[in-house]
């Protein structure tokens, strides 16, 4: 009996040293650092990529020339020779206005006018024989300028009368009927030249600075989805507004030029590109290593990496812009990064994939 409790003293140690071996060895078998054929790694390729800075901004779309058309003489309307939705040529006859009073006092001021004429040639005579003062002479002189004053305000008058199209344009507003008496600076029409449209956003300081008369812009328009059309900043306003501090970007719109027919009152996205970075080289940030600072990837060739530094661009829905240290088509570990070195094993596991971020 006491043999056997010493025999089973002795062997009670060497056999926990034995289990703990056995446990520390289970333990390590199947970790990703002790792997004898190397570190498992997602992998990305260098891509080139278009990381330029896009806004979309919304604004209507109006007329570039809007003119209100006003009487600027009183009378009866007699005559309208178009309405809402009309094209008109300039020179066309809008409004033809009563202009009997106007007539009848242009007949009154050239009966008198021909009266001042004839007196006018007698008096020259007579100053230019001596029988007259110069003084009666200039008094008959200035009755014939008052004379053709008056005559020529009159044909003014009548001429008014006829209000005609300033420009070629489209009638959006007529504010009159045949028959109603307008005074003068009464609105009479509305017109618009839709040949020429214009879109005027506002466009933040940040971003105006990277913007300029001259350059071209996408817009798109909610009836024509699918559709890109092509606009160009006509010109930006130097000022922003004092309440929304934001700066006027006024685009314009070639309707010559357009594949279908656009009208004032369309919703317009802009889409203003403020910072080109087109066809650079780019990855994920997921394989960016910060080692004290400095920004470094993870070369993969031939199951192997290579530490590499690296100086980085812009960052911009989802992936880094590479300025020096990796050309396009280079592929580096994108996963893992803490478990590698300089020159370890690696075992590609899969590819990097990027979701909800443009391509």
């Amino acid at each position: 009996m006491h043999k056997y409790l010493y025999i089973n003293k002795a062997i009670h140690p060497f056999m926990m040293v034995v289990l703990l071996w056995l446990f520390a060895s289970c333990a390590g078998e199947g970790t990703a650092t002790d792997d004898p054929q190397g570190v498992p790694v997602a992998s990305a390729t260098v891509a080139l990529r278009d990381l330029s800075s896009r806004r979309e901004v919304t604004a209507p779309v109006v007329a570039y020339q809007r003119v209100y058309i006003t009487a600027q003489t009183a009378g009866q309307v007699l005559s309208v020779g178009f309405e809402e939705g009309d094209v008109l040529r300039k020179g066309d006859l809008l409004v033809q206005l009563d202009t009997r009073r106007q007539e009848a006092q242009l007949q009154r001021a050239e009966a008198t006018l021909r009266e001042v004429r004839q007196n006018h040639r007698r008096q020259k005579q007579l100053f230019e024989t001596g029988i007259i003062p110069l003084a009666e002479y200039e008094a008959i002189q200035r009755q014939l300028e008052e004379a053709m004053a008056e005559v020529a305000f009159w044909l003014v008058e009548v001429d008014l009368g006829k209000i005609l199209s300033p420009i070629d344009a489209v009638v959006t507003d007529k504010l009159i009927e045949m028959g109603t008496h307008v005074s003068q600076n009464q609105r009479l029409f509305t017109i618009e030249d839709h040949q020429l449209l214009v879109v005027r956003p506002g466009v933040s300081e940040k971003d105006v600075v990277h913007l300029k008369k001259g350059q071209q812009v996408d817009l798109s328009f909610d009836v024509f989805p699918d559709e890109l059309f092509t606009g160009t900043i006509r010109r930006i306003f130097p000022a922003a507004n004092t309440i929304t501090r934001l700066f006027t970007v006024e685009v314009e719109i070639d309707q010559t030029a357009t594949t279908r027919k656009l009208y004032p009152g369309y919703l317009a996205r802009v889409h203003f590109f403020t910072g080109s970075r087109e066809a650079v080289p780019a990855i994920p940030p997921e394989a960016l290593f910060e080692d004290d600072e400095t920004l470094v990837v993870f070369v993969i060739r031939d199951n192997v990496v290579s530490r590499r530094v690296i100086e980085t661009g812009v960052r911009r829905d989802g992936w880094i812009e590479i300025l020096s240290g990796l050309q396009g088509g280079e592929m580096v570990a994108a996963g893992n990064l803490e478990a590698l070195e300089d020159n370890a094993a690696v075992i590609v596991r899969g590819e990097f994939r990027r979701y909800g971020f443009r391509n």
